[in-house]
Formats: C-alpha cells, structure tokens, sequence
C-alpha cells in the first residue's frame, strides 16, 4: 500500500468516526471500531504494544503501561494500523502475549525496515496527525504568533496534537513542510 493510499485510509477511518480532530480521540476511536484496549505492564521495556485477533474475530490492543503517554496513543494508532489493514478476515489467529512476531510495537518496529511495520508507522502518523488539520492549525499558530521558531512551532503542534515533538516533527519531514536533518 502507498502513502497516499494509507493517508486516505486513516483520514476516511477518522471521518466515519467522528475523530477528526485535534487531539484525535484514540481510546474511543479503539471502542468505535469494536476492539478492546488493554494495558497492561510488558516484562518486555522494548515492547510498546500489540495487537491479536482471535478466532471469533474480536480484536485485542494490549498497550505497555511503562511508556509515556504520548508514546502510548501513538503505539495505539500504530496497532489500529495493523488491525485494519494487516489482519485479514478469515484468519484464526489465537496468541499467547508473550509470542513475539506478531504484529508487536518494538524497537524492530521503528528501524524502518519491515514493510508491515512501515505501513503501521505511516497510518499511525496519518491518523493522529492527519494533513489536514496539520496545515490549519499550523496555520492557525502562524498567524497568531510573531514568527515563532520551528522548535517552538514543533512543540505547540506536538501539544495540540497530544504526540511527541519527535513524532511532530518527522510527520512535518514526511509531509514535505521541512526538510530532514
């Protein structure tokens, strides 16, 4: 799938919902789709979260409780991300949580380098931080501060959105408005 296919698909899951917004509303986004959010302390400090689909077809996001806050929603969407556009329909999938491999949020998630992992980071990204609104409220922040600098502009997003001002800032990259370091 490309970005702009997963961009459509987390701003159009954003707007059948009612969650477009700033900050997106991801605990009851996860209960408006029909999942069950648990979370839960991980033995596992690299473990951000994970998503399993048992056989009847109930899905379950289980999110690391020693991680911050904003790291939590991300890890959240990230797993939205898997269970809407990795987990198929028909498939029996029963997991005993300490199973690695399947679909979990870790440090392997982040290196970019599995293409599943990649699509999950991209849809996280586009759904708490759809373009949209991206560009209005920067905007909006623009025209009511004196040339703020992009550190400063950074952390105002990061705020509104209620994600990192890391998190804040590749999506700024990815969205073309600045460019990577």
């Amino acid at each position: 799938m490309n970005r702009d296919q997963i961009e459509d698909r987390a701003e159009k899951l954003l707007e059948e919902n009612q969650a477009f917004l700033a900050p997106v509303p991801i605990d009851q986004l996860v209960s408006d789709l029909g999942f069950e959010l648990v979370y839960k302390f991980f033995d596992d400090q690299d473990l951000s979260g994970t998503v399993i689909r048992d056989a009847s077809g109930h899905v379950v996001i289980g999110i690391n409780t020693l991680h911050s806050a904003v790291r939590q929603r991300f890890s959240i969407a990230h797993e939205i991300g898997h269970a809407t556009m990795h987990l198929r329909d028909g498939e029996d999938l029963i997991v005993d949580p300490p199973t690695r491999g399947l679909f979990n949020r870790d440090h392997v998630a982040s290196l970019g380098q599995d293409p599943k992992e990649i699509e999950a980071n991209q849809f996280a990204a586009a759904l708490l931080m759809p373009a949209p609104l991206v560009a209005d409220i920067a905007s909006e922040i623009l025209s009511t501060s004196p040339a703020p600098s992009f550190e400063r502009l950074n952390e105002s997003l990061a705020t509104r959105f209620d994600v990192s001002t890391q998190a804040m800032k590749f999506r700024l990259v990815n969205l073309g408005v600045i460019e990577p370091d």
